[in-house]
């Protein structure tokens, strides 16, 4: 469940400073674009391009990570319950 609460926790940080920087005029990745931009086509689709890679790293890394603390858990338990097998016996 702890891994579910940070991969959201992650996932909304992430959103949140895109918001800022949409709010801030740094990004127009989350609006859309006035009839006046659409100029500036190319430039902007790499600005959202880095942006939306960057996000896709930091959410890739935060699944990565759960995934192994959530292994290494499966993992941890099942020797567990094997020693305890053994012992009983």
């Amino acid at each position: 469940m702890a891994m579910w609460l940070r991969l959201g926790g992650a996932l909304l940080i992430t959103l949140l400073v895109l918001a800022c920087l949409e709010y801030f005029g740094f990004s127009t990745l989350l609006g859309g674009r006035a009839a006046d931009d659409v100029q500036h086509d190319a430039q902007s689709r790499l600005r959202e391009l880095f942006w939306l890679a960057i996000f896709a790293v930091v959410m890739t890394m935060s699944v990565v990570a759960a995934v192994r603390r959530w292994t290494a858990q499966l993992r941890g338990g099942f020797v567990a319950s094997q020693l305890r097998r053994r012992n009983v016996s």
